[in-house]
């Protein structure tokens, strides 16, 4: 109990109007920023604005800001009144949700090894890096990937916090820090994660519940980092209830059907009546199981109103290491799941660490990944692979008055692309990026061609 007084004296400090962040924070944030143009004046109200000609629902529609929220959607209005910006055939998108991913481990695969056959796991090379990292290192490289999320047309992101005996938590201080800084940029909700298990030391679950007492507004559980899964998957229930807060799994990420833990998830959170509150992520072992099995627990899983996002980029890398005879690539069968009425998310997940080397906060990406990896590639697939990235996310986050309608928060993407076929396999710009009303990313793209022309 002490250790986590002490974390938790750390924490206090957090919740105080944030200092300014040392020299080396300054220096990873710079960095981002070379990337990305913010727009100054977070806290500022902002002025109503007309969108002019862009393409909502496959229609060329004006869409009218007023008070950070949807005024209304026409063709034409009038613009009295509105400063105005043409995005005439360019495709609007609600903004982009992040619903599951790491800021706090972001930006490390170059302090340690990456993955190969026979050789340590990612969460065993993490926990060692774990127990170096500072509140202040942190910080910088979570910042860096939020502005580079917000660059790519994120406007709201669930990120996920580890606590545990390595870390304690320092995650947890340097988080909420960052949160209180991106307000008005950036929705940031954040997660106790128990990355490391809850049962190896005396001291992880006093420090989740602490983090919790701190702010955090989602319990996260890891049930297959202890060897009693549903003793894990009991108290993080049990917990939950306690506090009040919603759950997100990391779940069933393997490829053996005898540890499945998913279909117990299903029956607790009906048991307990937490519909609608609980969220797994990855889920892999879905796609390894026989048919009517698959069916059976998709089937528990839409009566009990599971969330289930997907993370493709990871299981790409992580998955059939140590495999002599295929390499299963571990993606869940998302299209299933959308079929049966599942609610069906992807995530970025992790950014430059040993389980995503490559990974980088960009949800039109994890798109286009998707759509290679999950036979998802047709362009009826393509027309609703956004759902993935903007309303069902949302859903999962429970985000109230979100979407492109009259009376939801003016949260906007605008991509420089007629439809969503042609923005995830040219992975078009984000022109603009709005949140309530107000552009918080600009970005441009050039190109030179020379070509000769005949005749």
């Amino acid at each position: 109990m002490k250790r986590a007084e002490r974390a938790l004296r750390m924490v206090d400090r957090a919740t105080k109007p944030a200092e300014r962040p040392p020299r080396m924070v300054d220096r990873a944030t710079k960095r981002a920023g070379r990337a990305l143009r913010m727009v100054d004046g977070a806290t500022k109200r902002a002025e109503p604005l007309l969108l002019r000609g862009g393409l909502v629902g496959g229609r060329r529609q004006d869409v009218a800001i007023r008070d950070g929220r949807i005024e209304r959607l026409g063709a034409p209005l009038d613009a009295a009144g509105y400063e105005t910006l043409d995005v005439t055939d360019r495709l609007l998108l609600p903004g982009f949700v992040e619903s599951h991913i790491h800021p706090d481990k972001a930006f490390i695969a170059d302090r340690t090894q990456g993955l190969r056959a026979g050789g340590p796991t990612p969460q065993h090379l993490v926990a060692e890096l774990k127990k170096t990292f500072t509140v202040d290192d942190i910080y910088a490289r979570a910042r860096r990937v939020l502005e580079l999320a917000v660059r790519h047309g994120c406007t709201t992101m669930r990120a996920h916090v580890e606590v545990d005996a390595f870390v304690e938590l320092r995650g947890v201080e340097a988080m909420r820090r960052l949160q209180a800084d991106v307000a008005g940029v950036l929705d940031l909700e954040l997660i106790a994660f128990a990355q490391e298990g809850i049962f190896h030391d005396t001291v992880t679950k006093d420090l989740l519940r602490e983090a919790l007492k701190a702010g955090l507004r989602v319990l996260g559980g890891c049930p297959y980092m202890d060897g009693d899964q549903r003793a894990h998957i009991d108290w993080c229930f049990e917990t939950a209830q306690e506090f009040g807060v919603p759950l997100d799994f990391h779940a069933d990420s393997s490829d053996d059907p005898a540890q499945l833990t998913t279909d117990y998830i299903a029956q607790q959170t009906l048991a307990r009546a937490m519909q609608g509150r609980v969220t797994l992520g990855h889920l892999c072992m879905l796609d390894v199981l026989e048919p009517a099995h698959r069916a059976r627990l998709i089937g528990q899983i839409r009566e009990a109103g599971i969330h289930v996002i997907s993370l493709p980029a990871t299981e790409l890398h992580v998955k059939a290491r140590t495999d002599t005879r295929r390499t299963w690539r571990g993606v869940t069968r998302i299209g299933e799941l959308r079929d049966a009425g599942v609610n069906v998310s992807i995530s970025t997940n992790n950014i430059v660490n040993p389980f995503t080397p490559y990974g980088h906060p960009d949800l039109l990406r994890q798109a286009l990944v998707t759509a290679m990896a999950a036979h998802l590639g047709n362009l009826d697939q393509l027309a609703w692979l956004p759902e993935l990235i903007t309303t069902n996310p949302a859903r999962a986050l429970g985000l109230e008055g979100y979407g492109l309608a009259p009376g939801c928060r003016a949260d906007v993407v605008v991509l420089d692309a007629r439809d969503a076929a042609q923005a995830i396999t040219e992975q078009a710009e984000k022109l603009y990026v709005l949140k309530a009303g107000r552009i918080v990313a600009r970005n441009t793209r050039t190109s030179e061609l020379s070509l000769p022309r005949r005749g």
